[in-house]
């Protein structure tokens, strides 16, 4: 077994070649990430657009919240205005 591993390994050794990255290549990736990481806070517009999305959100849930409880006043007032009509029959003339 052990020859097996060691074919590997010189196969592996083979194949994979180490390689480095150009200098210009990781003084530019150094510099987007310290931009990156000190960007500091969200912007005033970033704020503004998700207060807006989360009145939005609000207003559709109340509407949906809203048209449920007419949907079911409207349910309740139907099946109330059959029993009606069932107790009492109406007076032939």
């Amino acid at each position: 077994m052990a020859s097996n591993e060691e074919q590997l390994e010189r196969m592996l050794r083979r194949a994979l070649v180490p390689v480095e990255p150009r200098p210009q290549f990781v003084t530019r990736l150094r510099g987007r990430l310290v931009h990156v990481q000190g960007s500091g806070g969200a912007s005033v517009w970033t704020l503004v657009a998700v207060g807006a999305g989360l009145v939005l959100l609000a207003a559709a849930w109340m509407g949906l919240a809203l048209r449920l409880i007419l949907a079911f006043v409207g349910i309740f007032s139907l099946l109330g205005n059959r029993r009606s009509t069932r107790a009492s029959p109406r007076a032939a003339s």
